[in-house]
């Protein structure tokens, strides 16, 4: 099937519902590029007038901890966009996004795209809905990052991308990103995360499905991610890892039925 710039750009999500003619026009000031996996798309510090939209492919937006290492902040998905703050003021780049995979991408010129925000309400007010989802997601790192325990922010970072996606409440984490994705958003080793994911599973709070979690115990999760609740890995791959209490907060190691069916709420909420 032939690429089409004009379908590309009516797929992605800051441009929907804009007339043909509009997007037409777009389509004439924009430029595609491809990006191998693992290659820059964008370098922290950099001087960049272009909005940039994910066609095809996945990206991941990086910042350097003080340790040297590169922490993840988020993931980009098809249909998504990302530099508008440089757009906006003319700054420099706030971080840097690299493939996690071969990835397609569109670059519209600042003057085009703000040109774009003032003649169209309603992708300005995308735009800045856009901008305060970035802050809390920032801010969702930033508390992640605090955690004290390796495994609560493993979890944590689970916690924070699962999601509900039918009627009988089923929740799962699609698109389940590498280990080592996981281990740069929660600043820990490959290998932490690989034990983290073990003891999940073994607690069977989690199931693996091709590229995704399927979430059988949200409440477990979440109290994981709150830090409430510890799983003790063990050596020996025959034995079960049992759930462990925060010191001084008793009770049973699961909620009874009521209350598991208002903790899965809970859970999604804060998610």
């Amino acid at each position: 099937m032939d690429f089409s710039p004009l379908e590309a750009l009516r797929q992605q999500k800051l441009f929907a519902g804009l007339d043909s003619a509009t997007l037409q026009e777009l389509v004439g000031l924009t430029h595609f590029e491809q990006f191998d996996k693992r290659s820059y798309v964008i370098h922290k510090g950099s001087q960049g007038d272009t909005l940039v939209m994910l066609i095809s492919g996945r990206l991941q937006v990086i910042a350097p901890a003080e340790d040297g290492r590169e922490v993840g902040l988020h993931f980009v998905e098809p249909g998504d966009y990302l530099g508008e703050i440089a757009v906006i003021d003319g700054g420099p780049r706030s971080a840097s996004v690299v493939a996690t995979t071969a990835s397609l991408v569109a670059q519209l010129p600042g003057h085009v795209a703000r040109r774009l925000f003032t003649r169209q309400p309603v992708v300005a007010e995308r735009i800045l809905l856009r901008l305060c989802n970035t802050i809390r997601q920032s801010s969702h790192i930033r508390s992640v990052l605090g955690m004290a325990r390796a495994f609560s922010r493993i979890y944590a970072v689970l916690h924070s991308a699962a999601r509900t996606w039918n009627e009988q409440g089923l929740v799962t984490i699609e698109n389940l990103p590498s280990q080592q994705a996981i281990a740069i958003t929660a600043n820990v080793s490959r290998e932490t995360v690989s034990r983290a994911m073990q003891a999940l599973f073994a607690n069977k709070i989690v199931e693996k499905d091709n590229r995704r979690l399927i979430v059988r115990n949200p409440v477990a999760l979440a109290r994981l991610a709150r830090g409430e609740m510890q799983l003790r890995v063990q050596r020996n791959p025959r034995r079960s890892a049992k759930p462990q209490e925060e010191p001084g907060k008793g009770g049973a190691e699961y909620e009874d039925s009521a209350t598991h069916a208002q903790g899965s709420r809970q859970a999604l909420d804060a998610s």
